[in-house]
């Protein structure tokens, strides 16, 4: 009833019910490897006294351990697997990375999200000046102000524009020669230092 009330005053609410979902639009593969992103970057930003790039660089380490332990686990074959919808089966190799490549770009908005925080606080900082009271002062009436005045999206699009430049990247010194673990971070930070 609560939801009913709730979609007539937000008919565009991007609420899924959980009930409705089908093995079909239900991907356990990246789920279980965005989980597991998701508890490995909990580890190392822990203490609340992290930034964006600190977020950025968790991502692509969490990208990066997923992805050898992935291949480790594919050594000697395919991967069994038992999930709640799908059952047992087995993957292979590229099924369980393109599960991988899922649960990154499920992690992307969490970044997009951690910016859209990082700069309400800061609008929020002088609660005199900040976009929210301005918004609804006398003088505005007329004026309507833009999502992007309120918030740099192009900040957000650029940090996701170089997480995945930087995926792109690891995934090509993976395959090379002269791989070593914590390369993913190392690509990161080049391109940060670039732009």
């Amino acid at each position: 009833m609560q939801r009913e009330m709730a979609s007539k005053f937000e008919p565009d609410s991007d609420y899924t019910n959980v009930r409705e979902l089908t093995i079909q639009n239900t991907n356990e593969v990246a789920w279980e490897h965005y989980t597991a992103m998701r508890d490995i970057s909990s580890l190392t930003l822990k203490d609340g006294n992290y930034n964006v790039e600190d977020v950025m660089k968790s991502i692509m380490d969490t990208y990066e351990t997923r992805y050898n332990e992935i291949v480790k686990e594919h050594e000697n074959g395919d991967r069994e697997v038992s999930y709640e919808l799908t059952g047992k089966r087995s993957l292979t190799l590229d099924e369980d990375l393109a599960g991988l490549d899922e649960a990154f770009k499920m992690r992307l908005p969490n970044l997009e999200g951690y910016i859209t925080c990082q700069q309400t606080n800061k609008a929020f900082e002088n609660a005199g000046s900040s976009w929210y009271f301005r918004r609804n002062s006398p003088q505005n009436e007329v004026k309507t102000q833009d999502k992007a005045q309120m918030f740099d999206t192009k900040y957000q699009k650029t940090a996701v524009s170089i997480m995945e430049q930087a995926k792109e990247k690891f995934l090509v010194a993976f395959k090379s020669i002269n791989y070593k673990q914590g390369t993913a971070t190392s690509i990161l930070s080049d391109i940060m230092k670039k732009c």
